[in-house]
């Protein structure tokens, strides 16, 4: 339970943030990560799932600080799945479940896809915790 009520904590504090800056200005420079460098360099065997988002505006725009704020939650909340996993392996738990969400898939399907995306090597998320993580999920979707 403290560690849903940090994770929240933190999440609200995260979502937060950006309203303090005055920097409007698209600030991309061009820096992107593919998937054979984040595996290349990984030490660990891990499955790299490839998702029919590709980017974020195929979903409208998923808000950077709700999905940091879901990365920053699971973390917290779920250190045994997030172990050794990189920020976009669990970005990926969002970018999926919210295309399903918007496809129409029912709340049951999602979740059963997201106990297979938030697994981490040999650790599974039970079904309880499938069900916790959409609800992190569904506040990030457009």
């Amino acid at each position: 339970m403290r560690r849903t009520i940090a994770a929240i904590i933190v999440a609200g504090a995260l979502v937060s943030l950006p309203a303090c800056g005055n920097n409007d200005a698209n600030t991309d420079n061009g820096t992107s990560v593919t998937a054979e460098s984040t595996t290349a360099s990984s030490t660990k065997s891990t499955t790299v799932r490839s998702s029919s988002v590709t980017s974020t505006a195929d979903l409208g725009m998923i808000d950077q600080a709700k999905l940091a704020a879901f990365v920053v939650a699971f973390r917290t909340a779920y250190p045994d799945l997030a172990q050794d996993r990189e920020d976009e392996s669990i970005q990926e738990i969002v970018f999926t479940s919210c295309n399903d969400i918007a496809a129409g898939v029912s709340e049951q399907d999602v979740t059963e896809e997201i106990r297979d995306l938030a697994a981490n090597n040999d650790t599974e998320a039970t079904q309880a915790q499938a069900e916790q993580i959409y609800k992190l999920v569904t506040p990030a979707c457009p």
